[in-house]
């Protein structure tokens, strides 16, 4: 059985929000989610007071213990990425701290990607991408990093500029060296998104500014099986290019901007707290699903293995290439 039964639901997601969630392999599907009623009274200034959760569910195993979890506290915010070549799952915090899992509890605390102008790190960690089994972090000042082990990150940060003391006074220039995520066709062929519009390409060797088409707030990217680079922009909008020749596909046709894309069984699948969505001959369309029930899930996305697991607000699904398995709908156990 692959839905969680309501004991299970209580236990490890009732009274938290799902934020993001990763595919380890198929069978192995993690969420993060963060507890409701401490946000509520932190608000928006205070979220480091509020619990996040790390909850890796394995259906092929007994009810009961298929479904665990640990918490971590004192975080700002918690992303994690499968990282394949370890077989385990990062959990990385804004501020560089470091957790390892492989869902058995052998959890690790390692130390924090270090910090300096030279990189790896040179600011707050946004986001983490696995390419090629390899796992990536971006995020503010210019930070790019690739993770080459346990304690081990090596810059990426090279001919990227540096922030000057002006950058760091003003918002929008500061926004537009916050790189909000990555994604590649290989090691030496990656993208990196920040801003209004600022996008880099990684040679192998160096950065280079792509001459990308507007000004639009950047937000999510897919290096799709196609060969094109998708890029989610403000209000939903969406592009479509490579190197320096872009298409305008979809513009503004939704209050939030895709937060996750990527490439699953020959489609591109795009997603918000709205729905979900694919692209079919240059048009974004709704996703073809077989309930409400698996719609409702929408939110983030993660892909491996062969199968796409999508969670959000509401719950959660997995699609196996071929059909759709709810995993849990909240509204199910109101």
């Amino acid at each position: 059985m692959m839905q969680l039964t309501e004991a299970e639901y209580r236990k490890r997601f009732d009274g938290y929000i799902i934020t993001d969630c990763a595919v380890l392999k198929r069978g192995q599907y993690y969420f993060v989610s963060r507890n409701l009623a401490e946000a509520q009274r932190a608000g928006p200034t205070a979220e480091a007071m509020v619990t996040k959760r790390l909850s890796w569910y394995i259906p092929d195993k007994p009810e009961g213990s298929r479904i665990l979890d640990m918490e971590f506290e004192g975080y700002q915010a918690l992303d994690i990425c499968a990282n394949p070549s370890e077989g385990r799952i990062l959990c990385i915090s804004i501020d560089g701290s470091v957790t390892t899992t492989g869902g058995n509890g052998d959890d690790e605390d390692e130390d924090e990607i270090p910090k300096s102008i030279t990189g790896p790190r040179r600011g707050t960690i946004e986001r983490l991408r696995t390419i090629d089994d390899c796992v990536y972090a971006v995020g503010s000042s210019h930070t790019i990093c690739l993770r080459k082990g346990p304690n081990r990150w090596e810059s990426l940060c090279l001919n990227l500029p540096v922030p000057a003391r002006a950058d760091f006074d003003d918002v929008e220039r500061s926004n537009n060296m916050a790189f909000q995520d990555i994604d590649g066709f290989s090691p030496d062929d990656l993208y990196v998104i920040a801003g209004a519009g600022r996008v880099w390409h990684f040679d192998g060797t160096k950065w280079s500014r792509i001459a990308f088409p507007s000004d639009m707030d950047v937000y999510s990217i897919c290096c799709a099986g196609d060969g094109y680079v998708y890029i989610g922009a403000q209000s939903g909008s969406l592009f479509r290019g490579r190197g320096n020749e872009w298409t305008l596909l979809v513009r503004e046709m939704l209050t939030l901007p895709f937060e996750d894309i990527v490439w699953h069984a020959g489609k591109v699948w795009l997603t918000s707290d709205y729905g979900l969505w694919n692209v079919i001959d240059g048009q974004l369309v709704e996703a073809d699903l077989p309930s409400s029930d698996i719609k409702v899930c929408a939110g983030n996305l993660s892909v491996g293995d062969g199968v796409m697991l999508m969670a959000g607000t509401n719950g959660a699904a997995v699609h196996d290439g071929t059909a759709w398995q709810l995993i849990f709908h909240r509204m199910q156990f109101a």
